[in-house]
């Protein structure tokens, strides 16, 4: 039996292997090695202020670090009983959708686009298509300074906090980066329409499809979690009621499942659950895709990524116009500490994403809990390559090995995350 082994997988957020065992042509076993240590953030804040956590866990991860601060927050909005205005909750979803304009753009043209043009890394289509690499940095710029302006800081924010907001953007601020956004829409569709030219393996998982849903927008912020096969409904607060985590001998980090099944989180299970709420321009961005749903497809994970660009970008500047028009405050509301637990989640690019603690009587930390989305994709991503790597074993051992890669990155995984 030999075994195939890729060292270090490129072109994703941390390091693992994949290690693949090939008999007489068959596959006869394929998984994926996390070899990140493990970095005990959950222990971390046990101890501390409730009002620490969103700061210690916002350092899982450098790019979701918004998604962190925001989830933090909400776990902790619900074990202390505070209520927020609306005004605090539009400000919050430009903070979140912050990360999905700079993240999305990263992976499509950085990580993901070098696969479909048979090249190594970004730096040969910087000088073959650079117009392409400047469309990536606009959107991405556009992201990080949308986190800046409704953050404080590009990474890890610091003006989101229990109750509210120290601090928000003033109007004239808001006006800008509703034109801007409204700017790059066209540069989303383009993304859409780049990454629908690009022949992706016909595949599907078997897993089910899990994303936050509500009555009322495309859930991001708020919202209950919704299994696509199972066709249930249930408080997003109450994960651990419904997802099981398991340690495995071969990763530093868990794998996922809910019902028994493995499942799969990000893009592809949003837009499965969530289409009928895209605005018109994600609607016109899922026409351009060619995507016929409900997709099973993982390798669809990009061009929907895509798609949700050109929503988030004409989404926020609606937020905008809506905190422009509605007055209000975003400042901290008061609220007594008290002894209490509570969950919360979010939608951050790569998948759902969830946090909840317990706090004593005097608002300090006795239990943290946090099931990043690459956590969950992982046991779905490995039985995608166990189903996926015998229909092209047949292959050059050097395009199997790197077909099979590209599975991994369409999950766009984050693998430091995984580990937390």
């Amino acid at each position: 039996m030999a075994r195939l082994t890729v060292e270090h997988v490129a072109r994703i957020e941390g390091h693992g292997n994949i290690s693949v065992d090939v008999a007489d042509g068959v596959v006869r076993d394929i998984h994926m090695d996390i070899v990140e240590p493990a970095r005990f953030f959950e222990s971390m804040v046990c101890g501390r202020r409730f009002d620490e956590a969103p700061l210690i866990t916002s350092r899982i991860c450098g790019i979701c670090s918004p998604n962190h601060v925001v989830t933090s927050i909400k776990a902790m909005e619900a074990a202390l009983g505070v209520e927020v205005s609306e005004r605090t909750k539009l400000l919050r979803k430009l903070l979140v959708y912050g990360s999905y304009l700079q993240n999305h753009a990263t992976h499509l043209y950085i990580l993901a686009a070098p696969d479909y043009v048979g090249l190594p890394s970004v730096f040969p289509l910087a000088e073959s298509a650079p117009e392409l690499v400047v469309r990536a940095l606009r959107l991405k710029k556009l992201g990080n300074d949308l986190t800046t302006a409704t953050g404080g800081r590009q990474v890890h924010p610091v003006t989101a906090v229990v109750g509210g907001f120290t601090s928000e953007p003033e109007a004239d601020i808001l006006a800008g980066f509703r034109d801007k956004l409204l700017g790059v829409v066209e540069d989303a569709l383009s993304t859409v329409e780049l990454f629908a030219s690009f022949q992706v393996p016909e595949f599907a998982t078997s897993g089910e499809m899990l994303a936050l849903t509500a009555d009322d927008d495309y859930a991001i912020y708020d919202g209950d979690t919704t299994a696509l096969d199972a066709g249930w409904r249930r408080p997003a607060g109450e994960y651990r009621s419904f997802i099981q985590e398991d340690v495995v001998g071969h990763s530093n980090a868990k794998h996922a499942t809910v019902d028994g099944r493995t499942f799969l989180v990000g893009s592809v299970a949003r837009i499965d659950i969530n289409a009928g709420k895209l605005n018109d321009a994600g609607r016109r961005g899922l026409s351009l895709s060619g995507v016929a749903l409900t997709t099973r497809n993982p390798f669809h994970m990009n061009v929907l990524q895509a798609v949700e660009l050109a929503d988030a970008s004409a989404r926020c500047a609606g937020y905008i116009e809506r905190l422009l028009e509605m007055g209000g405050s975003s400042r901290p509301v008061q609220f007594h500490i008290r002894a209490g637990e509570g969950g919360g989640a979010t939608e951050a690019p790569r998948g759902t994403l969830y946090h909840s603690y317990a706090v004593d009587d005097d608002g300090i930390i006795v239990r943290g809990d946090v099931i990043t989305p690459t956590a969950q994709n992982l046991a779905n991503l490995e039985a995608d390559m166990r189903a996926f790597a015998p229909t092209v074993v047949d292959r050059e051992q050097s395009e199997f090995t790197t077909l099979v890669e590209e599975l991994v990155r369409s999950y766009d995984p984050c693998l430091s995350c995984s580990v937390h």
